[in-house]
């Protein structure tokens, strides 16, 4: 990337998405000033980010151009080829599939989002805004994934989800496109012909019990185990290999939860936007999907450049991510003061 040392931080921003997103450049410019915003102010409310968003003209000029972004639908992929860019090293990918949903007043705001697991994060790669409450059907996570295999040819590709992703169909396709799954099972799932629950009664607390041969589990031919944690609740996982990689992948599925803690109330609160139709939601989600991974990025670069002291528990002071966004909005707060010359080094750990 060229040197952006003497450009304010929007214009520098601009330059470095105009090499990867083909956009109109008054969208880009729109886009940069957004995920400026966004981070400085650690919201997502448009009316909010108007007071210090640097964009031309008043507020009454200002913020309709917003709400119009907010209706451009952007380019399909946009967020995933950013992402994959910087995990371009990585020959085995776990992705996590899961579903974060809230109500504002009486509609249902219902994501189904696909992760790319990275450190203790995951990084947002697609996701659709399911028109109804509750669960996705199968034909619809199935043409989610789908949408982003093209860019994983040639890795070992690995899917974590929970129990509400289950089915026939669903378990043929990720058999298909060659993903292998680490998939919880509900406690009646059908196992050539008897719950899951039958094969493993009596497991004792701690006991990880797996079933002595390959069966068929929802049309393909799987491993399956059983485990039960201190607190007595089971587990009943099917995998494609040797029990414990197969707990530990599924472990790292609760890395897509600090990303959505991270999205919303530990970072942009976007459960708080006002926006309500699903096209809108959705533009709104790659903007924060950019800023979130931005932040993580600058925060490993702050990790390895001044390593935190673990407290007493074992865990640093503060998350990758944390980090990065106190990191972020220091800079963009003094600009022309001596922090603010971090500004350039910040960008250059956003350009993949």
């Amino acid at each position: 990337m060229k040197n952006t040392q003497s450009r304010p931080p929007q214009f520098s921003l601009c330059a470095l998405l105009a090499q990867h997103f083909p956009l109109d450049p008054r969208r880009l410019t729109v886009l940069s000033a957004l995920i400026l915003a966004v981070i400085q102010a650690r919201s997502v409310v448009l009316y909010q980010l108007v007071q210090i968003i640097d964009l031309p003209g008043s507020d009454d000029t200002v913020y309709p151009r917003l709400k119009r972004f907010a209706q451009f639908t952007l380019p399909d992929l946009f967020v995933a080829r950013f992402v994959l860019a910087h995990l371009q090293n990585e020959q085995q990918l776990l992705l996590i599939l899961d579903r974060t949903n809230w109500k504002l007043g009486s509609a249902d705001i219902n994501i189904l989002l696909v992760s790319v697991r990275w450190q203790t994060f995951s990084f947002p790669l697609v996701w659709t805004v399911l028109p109804q409450s509750g669960n996705s059907n199968m034909a619809t996570r199935i043409a989610l994934v789908e949408r982003v295999m093209p860019f994983l040819q040639g890795r070992k590709v690995l899917l974590a989800a929970d129990r509400e992703f289950i089915g026939r169909d669903w378990f043929v396709a990720l058999r298909r496109l060659n993903i292998s799954p680490v998939i919880r099972l509900r406690a009646d799932s059908v196992v050539e012909g008897s719950p899951v629950w039958v094969r493993f009664k009596k497991l004792r607390s701690g006991e990880v019990r797996v079933w002595y041969k390959s069966v068929y589990v929802y049309g393909v031919t799987l491993r399956f185990l059983a485990c039960k944690n201190l607190h007595g609740q089971t587990l009943f996982l099917a995998d494609q290999g040797h029990a414990g990689p197969a707990l530990k992948r599924y472990a790292l599925r609760w890395t897509a939860e600090n990303m959505h803690q991270a999205l919303k109330s530990r970072g942009f609160f976007l459960e708080r936007t006002y926006l309500t139709q699903p096209a809108r939601v959705s533009t709104l989600l790659a903007v924060i999907a950019l800023a979130f991974v931005w932040c993580c990025l600058v925060g490993e670069f702050e990790e390895q450049r001044d390593p935190s002291r673990c407290l007493r528990h074992g865990d640093p002071p503060k998350s990758l991510f944390r980090r990065g966004l106190d990191a972020l909005r220091t800079v963009l707060s003094k600009p022309k003061s001596s922090s603010g010359r971090e500004f350039p080094i910040f960008l250059a750990t956003f350009d993949p």
